[in-house]
C-alpha cells in the first residue's frame, strides 16, 4: 500500500490498548505529541474507517487506525486551482472538490476560501459550507452588501440547494420528506435523536441499481444542519456510498462520500433577478458506483 496514497494503516496491540489517540499515534510514528495532535486536529486521522478529532479518545485491541499525510507545507494555499462557475461584481460561485475543506483546518492549510482570497485578493464573504467529503457548488459574496444579502437568503430559505447523492440500498427508495430532529452524538458526529434541532430533507429517485444495490437520488435541503444529509439518509434509507462516518461498511476512500451538491439557486443580490447553476459530479463521484447502471436520466435538473 502506497503512503503517498493511502497514508499509513496499522492496527493497534495490546501494547496500546486504553491509550489515548495522540499518544497511539505519536508512537506508531515515532512523532512528538503535539505532531500527533496536530494530524487528529486537522482530521487526517482514521478510527475503524471514520474520521476521529478526538485526542483522548481511548484505543481498543483490534482497531484500524490510519493517519493520511501532510502536504509538505501546511502553511501555504495547495496548487490546485479553481473551479470557477461564475463570477462578477457580487458574487464568486466555485466547484469545490472533495477532499479540500471550505475554510481551513484549526492549525493551518489549504482551503477553497483561501484559494478564493488568493484569486480575488482579499478575503471572500462566506455564506455557507460545505463537508470536507462532499464536492459541489459553493456560493460567496465579493462585497459586503452582497454577503449580507446571500446570508439572508440561506437564512431564510429563499436561497436553494439540491444535491446528488448514491445511497446504499436494496429496495427502491420512494419519493419523501425525511422529518427527523438532529443533535450532536458527540464532535463532529451527529444523529438523529428527539433532543435535537428541526430539520427537513426532501428525496427524490433517480435511478436505482438492484444489483449493485445503489441509488442515485436528488436531494433537497429545508434546513442546515450539521451532516443532515448524511444522517438523515443514514437513518431512514441507507448510508451514503463512500461515508464510513454514518454506516458504508464498503467505503475505501477517505475524502469522497457520494454526495455533491449539483444545483445552487438565489436571488441575485446586485440586481434580484433569480440565477440558478448546475454542475453535474466528476469521475470520483461516479467511481464510487463504478460496475453499476446508475446514471443521471434527461431533465434531472429540471425546475419542479
Amino acid at each position: 500500500m502506497s503512503r503517498a496514497e493511502q497514508g499509513d494503516r496499522f492496527v493497534v496491540a495490546e501494547a496500546l490498548a486504553g491509550v489515548r489517540l495522540d499518544i497511539a499515534v505519536a508512537r506508531s510514528l515515532g512523532w512528538t505529541r503535539n505532531q500527533a495532535r496536530r494530524a487528529i486536529t486537522d482530521g487526517a486521522v482514521y478510527l475503524d474507517g471514520s474520521r476521529c478529532r478526538v485526542a483522548a479518545a481511548a484505543m481498543a485491541v483490534g482497531q484500524e487506525l490510519r493517519v493520511m499525510p501532510a502536504a509538505p507545507d501546511r502553511t501555504q494555499v495547495g496548487g490546485g486551482g479553481l473551479d470557477i462557475v461564475c463570477q462578477d461584481t457580487w458574487l464568486l460561485v466555485l466547484d469545490k472538490p472533495a477532499g479540500l475543506p471550505t475554510q481551513p483546518p484549526p492549525r493551518g492549510g489549504d482551503a477553497l476560501s483561501l484559494r478564493a482570497a488568493t484569486h480575488l485578493g482579499e478575503p471572500p464573504g462566506e455564506v455557507h459550507r460545505l463537508d470536507r467529503d462532499v464536492s459541489g457548488l459553493v456560493i460567496y459574496g465579493c462585497q459586503r452588501d452582497a454577503t449580507r444579502d446571500l446570508a439572508a437568503q440561506f437564512r431564510e430559505r429563499t436561497a436553494g440547494r439540491r444535491y446528488l447523492a448514491l445511497v446504499r440500498t436494496a429496495v427502491q427508495v420512494p419519493e419523501q420528506a425525511i422529518e427527523e430532529p438532529i443533535c450532536e452524538l458527540s464532535p463532529g458526529r451527529m444523529a438523529v435523536g428527539p433532543t435535537g434541532m428541526a430539520a427537513r430533507t426532501e428525496v427524490k429517485q433517480l435511478a436505482f441499481d438492484p444489483e449493485a444495490r445503489l441509488a442515485l437520488l436528488l436531494v433537497t435541503l429545508r434546513s442546515g444542519r450539521t451532516h443532515q444529509i448524511r444522517v438523515h439518509l443514514a437513518h431512514a434509507i441507507g448510508a451514503l456510498a463512500g461515508d464510513a462516518m454514518y454506516g458504508d461498511a464498503f467505503a475505501h476512500d477517505p475524502v469522497r462520500v457520494g454526495l455533491h451538491a449539483a444545483i445552487l439557486q438565489c436571488f441575485h443580490p446586485g440586481t434580484g433577478i433569480p440565477v440558478r447553476w448546475v454542475r453535474e459530479p466528476g469521475p470520483d463521484f461516479w467511481a464510487l458506483a463504478e460496475g453499476s447502471t446508475l446514471a443521471l436520466p434527461a431533465g434531472w435538473d429540471a425546475v419542479d
